[in-house]
């Protein structure tokens, strides 16, 4: 066999095994760059040269600080000093014009692949979430602090939340009781404090039915209260963004003429 038909023979199998490492980087969405020791952009796929305003490397290896552009010199600077010390990178979150990535390097055989995971997705749904719970926070505090029983339940009748308030008056009596056995649970009654709720008295099952209801006379006594309490008893429905009932809010405000202040 001729060295022309072996060099050709080479030349094709570099340029087979080129063509696959291609498909590999454009089937990652992310932007992705592989370069060599001397910082040169080897490959590269779509995502990183749209991310770069830059070209696909083809007949030259254009220098990484070319391909990324002037203002990307913290970026390479990075790369150029994990491969000068040839440590493993561990990764950084960096800013790309308006967009945050968290960039990688991995050591392969004979290059490095340089990887951006964009995160500014993440990051705002972190930040978000932690601004919910700090709003939770403040929100738990000051329903806690009302001197007045609220109670949260979904769908099911299940409790999702009950405040301090509620907790001292009816505390675990409700826990594990189907809604139906409420008022013989907690100790709920009618006006009169002697004829348990039934039917269209039972506020909580009327506002997951739809209906909301301003202070409805009841009494409430238990082993937790130690007597007998008035109340003035609202509820009304959850809904969710498109009208559905998805639970029930009831608050409860202690009308009692003789209660002393708690």
């Amino acid at each position: 066999m001729s060295a022309q038909v072996i060099e050709k023979d080479f030349d094709a199998g570099v340029l087979t095994q080129r063509s696959l490492m291609k498909d590999v980087l454009e089937s990652n969405s992310n932007p992705v760059i592989v370069v060599d020791e001397e910082l040169r952009v080897l490959l590269s796929n779509t995502a990183s040269a749209r991310l770069f305003n830059s070209s696909l490397p083809e007949s030259h290896l254009p220098a990484l600080a070319d391909y990324c552009g002037p203002a990307r010199s913290y970026l390479v600077e990075l790369v150029s000093s994990t491969i000068r010390h040839g440590e493993p990178f561990a990764g950084r979150d960096i800013s790309i014009e308006d967009e945050v990535f968290h960039l990688t390097l991995h050591r392969g055989e004979g290059a490095w692949v340089v990887t951006l995971r964009p995160i500014t997705l993440e990051l705002s749904r972190d930040y978000k979430l932690r601004r919910l719970e700090q709003h939770r926070d403040v929100l738990l505090t000051a329903i806690n602090g009302i001197e007045g029983s609220i109670v949260l339940v979904d769908l099911s009748g299940a409790i999702r939340f009950m405040n301090d308030y509620t907790k001292r008056h009816i505390g675990d009596l409700l826990k594990g009781v189907p809604m139906s056995d409420w008022p013989k649970a907690a100790g709920f009654y009618r006006e009169d404090g002697i004829t348990p709720l039934e039917g269209a008295y039972r506020i909580i099952p009327r506002a997951l039915a739809g209906y909301t209801i301003i202070d409805q006379a009841m009494v409430v006594r238990n082993e937790l209260t130690g007597r007998s309490l008035d109340v003035a008893a609202s509820a009304a429905p959850v809904r969710d963004g498109r009208g559905g009932i998805v639970g029930a809010i009831a608050w409860f405000r202690d009308v009692t003429k003789d209660s002393p202040a708690e």
